[in-house]
C-alpha cells in the first residue's frame, strides 16, 4: 500500500492537514449538514438528500439496498426528477466507470426524458486512506484553466455549469454516492434517439469530519482527471404539452402546461404586479407534493414589464408520478397574503378548470387585478418626487 505522503503525489496543491488526517483512525461521527461554497444551492440539497439515505442505510440496511437511488434521493429534496423512478423502464442501470491513481467513479443509474439527462455516481477509493473523508465535492475550476473541475458534454457539446449540477459525494460506508446530477439539454432529444454523455471530473476536494465540525470547506485531494463516457436512449414518450385557452380567474389565466417524468410546468398570464411575479405550488390529486416553483426562468427584475403590462410567467415543478391523473396548481401572492387562483389539470384529457381546494387550507382568495393596482399605487407613493427644475 502507498504511504500517506505518496498518496498525494502529482497533486499541484495539497493542504498538509490532509496528510496528517490520513494517518489518523477513522472517526465514525454523524455527518452534519454544511453548505459548501461554490457548490451551489442544489449541491447542498444533494447533501441533505444523501444524509437522509445514509441514515436509512444505517438503521435499515436491507430496506435501503432496495431503494431506487434516483427516485428516492430526489423525492427527499422535492426537485425535478423526484418521481422518475415511478415510470416504467425509464431509469436504467449503467455501470460505466473511470478511474485515476486514487479513486474510481462509476455511473450507476441514468435516464433521459428528451429534455434532461439525470445520472448518479458512486466513488470508491483505491487507497483506503481517502476514507478519512466524509464527503467529496467538485468546483468549476481548480485554479487552472487547463484543469476544469467538472465538465459535461452532451453529443459533443459542452453542457456548462449553468445547465449542469456540480456533483457532491457523501460517504455511505466504504464508498461515496452523489445525488442525482441534472443536465439540461441545449436542444430536446427526439424519442428513441441516442444521447452521448461525456463527463470529466478534473479536481476533487474532500472534507474530514473535523472540517465539517469546524465549518471549514475542505481541501483539494486530486486533480488527475477521471473521464466517463456513456450513452442513453431518449425516452420522450411520457412527455406532453397542451394549451389551455379560456381558463381564467379574474385576470389570472392558465395559458398552457407541460408534463414529463422530470418536470411539470404551468404558464400563466396576468396583470404585472412587481418584479417577483407570483408564487406557485403544485400537487397531484392523490396528494403527492410536486413542490413550489423552482424559478427556473428567474424573475422580472430585468425590467421587461412595467405596471399596466400583461406578464407571462412559466412555473416549474417536479414531474408527477406516472399513475397521477390530475395535477393541481395553486397560484399565490409572493408575499403570502393569499391565493390568486387554483387550477386542476387533467393529464389524460388535457382539460383544465378552476378549482377551490385552497379553501380547505383556510387561505383567502385575492383579486390579482386589485392586487396589481394596489402594488402600483404603493410603489408610486413610496417613490421620491422628482426634483423641481431650476429656474432660468
Amino acid at each position: 500500500m502507498k504511504t500517506s505522503c505518496n498518496l498525494f503525489e502529482g497533486i499541484g496543491y495539497i493542504d498538509p492537514i490532509l496528510i496528517e488526517e490520513a494517518g489518523k483512525p477513522l472517526k465514525r461521527k454523524p455527518v452534519s449538514l454544511v453548505w459548501l461554497k461554490k457548490a451551489g444551492v442544489m449541491a447542498a440539497s444533494f447533501i441533505l438528500a444523501s444524509i437522509v439515505l445514509l441514515g436509512i442505510n444505517t438503521a435499515f440496511p436491507a430496506f435501503a439496498e432496495g431503494l431506487p437511488l434516483i427516485g428516492e434521493a430526489f423525492r427527499r429534496i422535492n426537485s425535478l426528477g423526484a418521481n422518475a423512478a415511478t415510470y416504467d423502464g425509464l431509469v436504467r442501470a449503467v455501470g460505466v466507470n473511470g478511474e485515476n491513481g486514487q479513486y474510481q467513479v462509476t455511473v450507476t443509474e441514468a435516464y433521459c426524458d428528451g429534455e434532461y439527462v439525470f445520472f448518479t455516481l458512486r466513488l470508491e477509493a483505491k487507497d483506503s486512506r481517502l476514507l478519512n473523508m466524509q464527503s467529496f465535492f467538485t468546483e468549476e475550476s481548480a485554479g487552472n484553466s487547463n484543469i476544469p473541475g467538472w465538465n459535461v458534454e452532451i453529443n459533443g457539446e459542452p453542457g456548462g455549469t449553468e445547465f449542469c449540477d456540480l456533483p457532491v459525494f457523501i460517504r455511505k460506508g466504504y464508498y461515496f454516492e452523489s445525488g442525482p446530477i441534472k443536465v439540461k439539454l441545449s436542444q430536446k432529444a427526439e424519442d428513441g434517439s441516442t444521447v452521448q454523455v461525456g463527463a470529466v471530473l478534473g479536481n476533487l476536494s474532500g472534507r474530514t469530519q473535523e472540517d465539517i465540525d469546524r465549518n471549514e470547506r475542505g481541501r483539494v485531494v486530486s486533480i488527475e482527471p477521471v473521464k466517463l463516457q456513456f450513452q442513453l436512449t431518449a425516452n420522450a414518450g411520457y412527455s406532453e404539452s397542451r394549451e389551455a385557452a379560456g381558463v381564467s380567474i379574474d385576470g389570472l389565466s392558465l395559458t398552457g402546461w407541460s408534463s414529463s417524468p422530470s418536470k411539470f410546468t404551468a404558464t400563466f398570464s396576468y396583470p404585472y404586479l412587481g418584479a417577483a411575479g407570483v408564487s406557485a405550488s403544485a400537487r397531484a390529486l392523490d396528494g403527492t407534493d410536486l413542490g413550489g416553483d423552482i424559478r427556473e426562468f428567474g424573475d422580472f427584475g430585468d425590467g421587461r414589464y412595467q405596471f399596466g403590462d400583461t406578464a407571462v410567467q412559466t412555473c416549474s415543478f417536479a414531474g408527477p408520478p406516472q399513475e397521477a391523473k390530475k395535477v393541481i396548481v395553486t397560484v399565490s401572492s409572493y408575499g403570502g397574503e393569499g391565493v390568486f387562483g387554483e387550477f386542476t389539470i387533467d393529464l389524460d384529457t388535457g382539460e383544465a378548470a378552476a378549482s377551490t381546494g385552497y379553501e380547505e387550507q383556510g387561505l383567502p382568495l385575492l383579486s390579482i387585478r386589485e392586487y396589481a393596482e394596489k402594488t402600483e399605487r404603493a410603489q408610486a407613493e413610496s417613490s421620491p418626487a422628482p426634483a423641481p427644475s431650476p429656474k432660468p
